[in-house]
């Protein structure tokens, strides 16, 4: 019980700290956006199941610029999940999770890259895949 309440004070405070920031802490508030979507999509930190709710933060959190949240959404709304299916959207996420070198958009990339027969253009995304790993793997040392 106390792990699900420690979680649910973190949730509060992510949001009320989200509610309450400037226009120049604009990457926090896109940050706090994503974690709202992902406990509305998954019904976690005391928060309910709600689909819509989950589609309306993630969206704020990839036009924030939070690759996560694109790439999510990407997938959302490739299967409709929450929102009505829009293909084009969809791809329109997933290549801009991929341009900002999300190495799960890229390898994604990658695999229809090979569904359309262009084994080149996939090499090379797998390479910039590996590439972001790398920078990710380095990241995780430093903290």
């Amino acid at each position: 019980m106390r792990g699900k309440q420690a979680t649910a004070l973190l949730l509060a405070a992510v949001l009320a700290g989200a509610a309450a920031a400037a226009p120049s802490d604009q990457a926090e508030t896109a940050h706090a956006d994503y974690l709202r979507g992902l406990a509305y999509r998954n019904g976690s930190g005391g928060l309910p199941v709600d689909a819509a709710r989950a589609v309306a933060a993630l969206t704020a959190a990839a036009q924030g610029g939070v690759p996560e949240a694109m790439f999510i959404l990407s997938h959302i709304l490739a299967e409709g999940e929450g929102a009505a299916r829009d293909p084009a959207a969809a791809r329109r996420w997933l290549e801009a999770a991929a341009q900002a070198e999300y190495p799960e958009a890229l390898q994604e990339m990658a695999m229809r890259a090979m569904s359309e027969r262009d084994p080149a253009r996939a090499a090379e995304l797998l390479r910039e895949a590996a590439h972001a790993m790398q920078h990710r793997a380095h990241a995780a040392q430093r903290q």
